[in-house]
């Protein structure tokens, strides 16, 4: 009995040994994870400043961005003014020098009537369907039309299916092939058929509004070829007048100048002839006198073709 107890007693020592080492074992591993939180608490506190830093930092670069950005745009406006009393410089040496005037206001009346006729072809064909719109109708009948492929193709089967279920036995492999068919391609040829019922009416209104249009261009084709003609002509004839003028060095309006500059860049060239040219024919077509404005005042309300052109040329005259 007491050899039994003495044993109990021994290994319940053994065991509490143990479990003090256990636990020895468990502080000590506690003392280090307080030092690693501790450490972390010094990791977190070093990343708030960080990002304190980060904010300050994009805060200044805000600042600095736009400091930057207005000393740009303040150094753009003076070149502008400066590029301005430097055209003007030169405007006052030519004619000191006895450069001639380039006279690009003069037009003659048949230029005008050029002008009239290309400005009218413009309005006939803008009264057709653009490209795009016709795109769209051909598009939306074409649906229609594989609508109604489809469904044909898919009544074809089922005719086909319900011939051989009508003359073949049922167990042969024809008849339940042909179950098969039947029963995949009959709710195909259904749900076709309604897609090309509701197709119907949007593909009839493309049709007609084609047709129409066809009619239109046939009817108006030699208005609009005569208005293409016309512009290609004015075109040809201003940008001749104008050439004439940058080889004779002659000294171009103010109105010309504000915009386009004295001369043509070097690079470029074509561009910029092109885009003098249409500046050209604005101010023929609709009259412009205006000495300083080369394109003279807005429309005060929607004008077809006018609005746009303007805004069109205003636009394209920022690169020069």
């Amino acid at each position: 009995m007491s050899d039994a107890y003495g044993y109990q007693v021994r290994r319940l020592e053994t065991r509490t040994g143990e479990v003090e080492s256990e636990l020895d074992s468990l502080r000590s591993k506690l003392g280090e994870v307080e030092d690693l939180d501790y450490e972390l608490g010094d990791i977190r506190g070093d990343v708030r400043r960080i990002e304190d830093d980060l904010s300050t930092i994009r805060n200044e670069l805000t600042e600095l961005d736009d400091d930057v950005r207005g000393h740009i745009q303040g150094t753009d406006q003076a070149l502008q003014r400066l590029t301005g009393r430097i055209q003007a410089l030169e405007a006052h040496l030519l004619a000191a020098g006895g450069a001639p005037r380039a006279d690009l206001d003069t037009i003659d009346p048949e230029w005008m009537e050029l002008a009239r006729t290309a400005d009218h072809g413009w309005h006939v064909r803008s009264g057709l369907l653009p490209k795009h719109q016709r795109e769209v109708h051909r598009l939306s009948i074409r649906h229609y039309e594989q609508a109604l492929e489809e469904r044909d193709e898919h009544r074809d089967k089922v005719v086909e299916a319900a011939g051989i279920l009508a003359s073949q036995p049922r167990t042969s492999r024809e008849f339940k092939q042909a179950v098969m068919d039947f029963g995949m391609s009959r709710p195909l040829a259904e749900r076709h058929d309604q897609r090309a019922q509701k197709l119907a009416g949007p593909a009839q209104a493309a049709q007609a509004a084609l047709a129409q249009d066809d009619s239109q261009r046939q009817a108006k084709a030699s208005l609009i070829e005569q208005g293409e003609k016309a512009e290609r002509k004015l075109n040809r004839l201003l940008r001749g007048r104008l050439a004439d003028a940058i080889r004779d060095r002659a000294l171009l309006p103010m109105w010309f100048v504000t915009v386009l500059g004295p001369v043509p860049p070097a690079h470029e060239t074509q561009e910029w002839m092109e885009h003098a040219t249409e500046v050209l024919a604005y101010r023929v077509t609709y009259g412009v006198t205006d000495q300083a404005v080369a394109l003279g005042a807005a429309p005060d309300e929607y004008v077809p073709r006018r609005t746009e052109w303007h805004r069109e040329l205003s636009t394209s005259l920022r690169r020069w």
